[in-house]
């Protein structure tokens, strides 16, 4: 473990070096990210213009949860994307020999080894987004709550790396099949609660794509306080889709031939 923490550490070193040498690069990000948060918050505003709650939630509410999508979206940026984008075409033509060489787990280095700083951009806005919109609201969350809310922020990005490797790990049986853009759409639902949504889909996005869990659930903590049903539902979540994804992934390596097959 603490050689893998060591590895990703070193990693996320180098790509910030190769971030900051580009600072133009850090405006735009930042630009953009502004913008897309901007957009967020203006449809929301739009919405409740002709409301005054959505599915029980308030215009407050949904910005906690606004702010914790593009938390949690920023740092999947950072720390997945980057090496997921291009995973299953790495399977496709034989590049992922290079990880399976290296002295460590093989699923680990080819999702988390590249990195992109600069996206932490949008998670620093979504943190200042909750804040603003705690203090609007007048809501001082329990250390409780906090420490639920933090577990399960890492709970949906767990949920995020798995969902993705798994639609990845098909490209060992099905090298044509590209399923980067479903994931990338499901994503987006997140933006809003699951709770809108009609009865299938609301089960569709909590058990087989827990979007409930990546920022529904937290978003309720803050706001309403600590539900242990939705943690303990969270936990199971994230270790089932992991452990999912863990066993789908050595199943494929068995099936793997290499470039030089």
């Amino acid at each position: 473990m603490m050689r893998i923490a060591r590895l990703l550490g070193t990693a996320f070193s180098l790509s910030l070096r190769r971030a900051v040498a580009h600072r133009i690069n850090l405006f735009f990000d930042a630009l953009l990210a502004v913008v897309e948060l901007t957009a967020s918050i203006a449809t929301i505003g739009i919405v409740f213009t002709r409301t005054g709650l959505l599915a029980g939630w308030t215009a407050g509410q949904m910005m906690t949860l606004i702010g914790t999508y593009a938390l949690i979206t920023g740092l999947r940026a950072t720390f997945l994307d980057p090496s997921l984008a291009d995973l299953a075409q790495q399977i496709r033509d034989g590049r992922l020999d290079t990880y399976l060489l290296q002295p460590a787990t093989t699923v680990v280095l080819a999702t988390s080894g590249r990195h992109a700083p600069l996206a932490l951009v949008q998670s620093i806005l979504g943190v200042g987004v909750i804040m603003f919109d705690l203090h609007e609201l007048a809501i001082i969350p329990s250390p409780a709550a906090v420490g639920a809310w933090i577990l399960l922020t890492m709970i949906g990005l767990l949920i995020g790396w798995a969902t993705s490797v798994a639609l990845a790990s098909l490209a060992f049986w099905a090298p044509r099949l590209s399923l980067g853009v479903l994931h990338g759409t499901a994503w987006e639902l997140g933006r809003y609660p699951v709770d809108i949504y009609g009865r299938w889909l609301q089960r569709l996005l909590t058990f087989a794509f827990p979007i409930a869990a990546i920022t529904t659930w937290p978003a309720k903590t803050l706001t309403r306080g600590t539900d242990p049903s939705n943690l303990i539902a969270a936990i199971l979540l994230g270790a089932a889709f992991t452990a999912g994804t863990m066993l789908l992934w050595r199943i494929g390596i068995r099936r793997y031939t290499g470039a030089t097959s």
